[in-house]
């Protein structure tokens, strides 16, 4: 099956959007220290590459993490990640990409309802720490997901050793409930042959383009 594939590129700070463009990406996510994991872009950033994309009639999303590192967010750290959002919203971000784990890799429902709130009208994509959650619990990880508006959930299907078979497992459950599973950590090598196994049409990495 031929798939019409679209890659949105994982960008580190306004400095690479340009080149990304030219390159021909429609939909781009940026984030700043990706070496630490992807933490949020400064308020002067988000400004300036909301304006530039969409000037060149591309789609921006943006990474909303307080730091690097998985472990659950404390107080303060879901303030800064609140006010964010609440930026991101009015500067005209088309979407915003985020998750929040407890330590028992569950969903923090409590923050995430939180942040969901403060992203109204943006694309929601929950990030790879999808991942973390064991393939058991996905199904009502992806049901509590699904109600609550998120659009889209990424994974790079490195659970177990089968990254093509981790993905079809979870895409089936995020089908269920009308969740985008999208192919995250891929390169433009895997791009075309990950689209055409899974069947979807969207894939995403930091070396995608």
């Amino acid at each position: 099956m031929t798939i019409l594939l679209l890659v949105e590129p994982l960008l580190e700070n306004y400095t690479e959007l340009p080149a990304a463009i030219r390159a021909g990406a429609k939909r781009v996510a940026l984030a700043d220290n990706l070496a630490a994991g992807g933490t949020t872009v400064s308020k002067g950033v988000m400004g300036e590459a909301v304006r530039y994309a969409h000037e060149h009639q591309v789609a921006l999303d943006l990474i909303i993490a307080p730091r690097g590192g998985k472990a659950p967010y404390n107080g303060v750290e879901i303030k800064m990640m609140e006010a964010d959002l609440l930026e991101a919203q009015q500067l005209g971000a088309d979407g915003a990409i985020f998750g929040a784990l407890t330590d028992q890799n569950q969903l923090d429902v409590e923050v995430l309802s939180t942040l969901i709130a403060a992203a109204g009208g943006m694309t929601l994509t929950f990030d790879t720490v999808f991942d973390q959650i064991r393939p058991q619990d996905r199904g009502a990880a992806l049901d509590w997901l699904g109600s609550q508006g998120v659009d889209r959930v990424l994974s790079t299907g490195k659970y177990g050793d089968d990254r093509e078979a981790d993905w079809i497992a979870s895409k089936r459950l995020a089908d269920a409930d009308s969740v985008v599973l999208v192919p995250a950590d891929v390169t433009a090598d895997e791009a075309a042959g990950v689209a055409d196994a899974l069947g979807v049409k969207l894939v995403y990495g930091e070396n995608v383009l």
